[in-house]
């Protein structure tokens, strides 16, 4: 059975969902992904092979970068141009300046609404389903989302712009593409939206999913991104047995790009994993946390 993660550059009109059962049906064994991507968004998906589905809660901390088209002066109720015009404005008076100081007011932690189109459920039921079946779209609870950065690539032109963004799990780019419309008040959608990257790993290294299947990596880059402990041969044997390991001498400490609230990333000669930090009789100690520790190869 292979272990690692596949790089698929997911195109227009594919579910995230049909890309990992093509996987599944050419590879076998266990598969998942790490991120969903709407049908109408094409770019970056990971597909996690073996045990390394076990890293899928971490890989979804990783930043991950987008780039969209926003098309000013129509709303819809997908937020993308898949959906239903609910709103037209006029974007004939903004300019560069004006669309470059509200899309720098989005930088940072700030509350976003989804979609009330989306895969979120409510009351057990996906909101699309319920919005497509029919009924009112039930509304979604606002919760904190990070933009780390937002730019502009292109110049507006005819209504429409270019913009970069990079940010953490949870973010929605057509709600993001909405909220700018609404304080430009003109309105905005998503005309197309691109996923170039996910920490580490970069879509200008993936395959389409209906092509041949390479562009295998290893469950270890992973962990590249994180700050975490390089384990000594004692440490990594202790964790693996679900033993505490004191943090002083369990190894060396490696800075990484993605800081957790209370876990570390650990790191052994034949695997990779995540383990508590906790303070045990005045002590920093790691505790391991069940299913978390994968083999490090590729291959199995």
């Amino acid at each position: 059975m292979l272990n690692g993660l596949l790089l698929l550059d997911k195109p227009v009109g594919f579910r995230s969902a049909q890309c990992v059962a093509k996987v599944k049906c050419l590879l076998g064994g266990r598969v998942g992904h790490a991120g969903a991507l709407d049908s109408t968004a094409s770019g970056l998906l990971l597909a996690l092979l073996g045990t390394t589905t076990r890293l899928s809660d971490y890989i979804m901390k990783l930043p991950k970068v987008y780039e969209t088209l926003v098309r000013l002066g129509v709303s819809t109720d997908t937020c993308d141009a898949s959906g239903r015009v609910i709103f037209r404005g006029d974007p004939s008076k903004i300019n560069e300046s004006a669309f470059d100081r509200v899309l720098c007011s989005f930088w940072g932690t700030r509350m976003q609404r989804p979609p009330e189109i989306s895969a979120l459920k409510v009351n057990g039921k996906p909101s699309y389903k319920t919005a497509r079946g029919g009924e009112e779209a039930p509304p979604l609870t606002p919760r904190p989302v990070t933009v780390t950065s937002a730019e502009r690539r292109s110049p507006l032109a005819d209504g429409a712009v270019c913009i970069s963004v990079t940010c953490g799990k949870g973010v929605y780019i057509r709600a993001l593409v909405r909220d700018i419309g609404e304080r430009l008040g003109c309105g905005a959608h998503v005309g197309e939206l691109r996923r170039l990257s996910i920490g580490p790993f970069r879509v200008s290294d993936a395959c389409p999913p209906d092509g041949p299947l390479k562009y295998f990596r290893s469950p270890r880059e992973v962990g590249s991104a994180f700050h975490r402990v390089l384990l000594t041969p004692e440490a990594e044997d202790r964790l693996l047995k679900g033993l505490y390991v004191p943090l002083t001498g369990a190894g060396r400490y490696v800075p990484g790009v993605v800081a957790l609230k209370d876990d570390l990333c650990v790191e052994g000669a034949s695997m990779i994993g995540f383990a508590k930090l906790v303070e045990v009789e005045g002590d920093l100690v790691l505790k391991p946390k069940a299913n978390v520790a994968v083999r490090s190869e590729v291959a199995g």
